[in-house]
């Protein structure tokens, strides 16, 4: 880890603390970290905040999981195929800015309270950035690259492996990446109004009760799972597209 990625959060905590230590905010609305700390302590031990994380992560994988499976397959079929594109265009721009949030209230009376509805709304929410990324990278490989593998004899199925593929990894591994914020972003939304577990119930539950610590560990906790997220990607994408690194300025400025 570089040291400005450390540096800078124990400056921020550092300042936090000063500013509670001294009251110079009321700790109702702004805690000191310390006091934060021992509230996450005490819901680790009790195993509340572990079952919280738990139903969190399986909604959003779950839902993440499939929005990344149908946008990868159906972005490269799009991609690949123009006829494809032009029945299908109309409606994904028809659904696409529609807020997951908004389809909330029919999820729920499809698919009832349980995790049915939650996972389609974080599915609804990570599809389209892996779906249009990975058409822009099908559609964007370099003809002369395909013009050059046919000219070499390589069949169509040979001229999608070997260089269409390939050629648009780093642009549907970037859309991969997009969707997992996205997908956060959803499971705190749909958990903070329908739900009875989960880290957007933990914080309407805190929220009810004036409990200003246990609103800013839910809030840390999603921030610190969302960052690990970020990292695990940047890792598999680093590792998958090593032949990519090393002819891009990455690494070289």
């Amino acid at each position: 880890m570089k040291r400005g990625n450390v540096i800078s959060p124990i400056a921020l905590f550092g300042i936090w603390e000063l500013v509670g230590r001294l009251e110079l905010v009321d700790p109702l609305f702004l805690p000191a970290p310390t006091a934060i700390l021992a509230e996450a302590w005490s819901l680790a031990r009790s195993g509340e905040l572990f079952i919280h994380i738990g139903v969190s992560l399986y909604r959003v994988g779950m839902g993440y999981g499939m929005g990344a499976l149908v946008g990868v397959s159906l972005g490269i079929l799009m991609g690949w195929s123009k006829r494809l594109e032009e029945y299908l265009d109309p409606l994904i721009e028809m659904i696409r800015p529609i807020s997951p949030l908004a389809l909330l209230p029919l999820m729920i009376l499809w698919f009832g309270m349980g995790d049915g509805s939650k996972v389609i709304i974080i599915f609804k929410a990570s599809l389209f950035p892996v779906l249009l990324n990975t058409i822009a990278g099908v559609k964007g490989v370099d003809i002369k690259l395909i013009q050059a593998a046919q000219t070499l004899g390589a069949n169509p199925g040979q001229v999608f492996r070997r260089v269409v593929l390939p050629a648009s990894l780093p642009t549907i591994l970037t859309g991969l990446r997009i969707s997992t914020a996205l997908a956060m972003l959803a499971i705190v939304g749909v958990e903070m109004l329908a739900a009875e577990s989960g880290l957007g119930y933990l914080l309407v539950e805190a929220e009810h009760v004036f409990d200003t610590p246990k609103m800013f560990v839910g809030l840390l906790v999603l921030g610190a799972l969302g960052y690990l997220w970020d990292r695990l990607a940047r890792v598999a994408q680093n590792r998958i597209l090593v032949w990519h690194k090393e002819t891009t300025l990455e690494g070289k400025i």
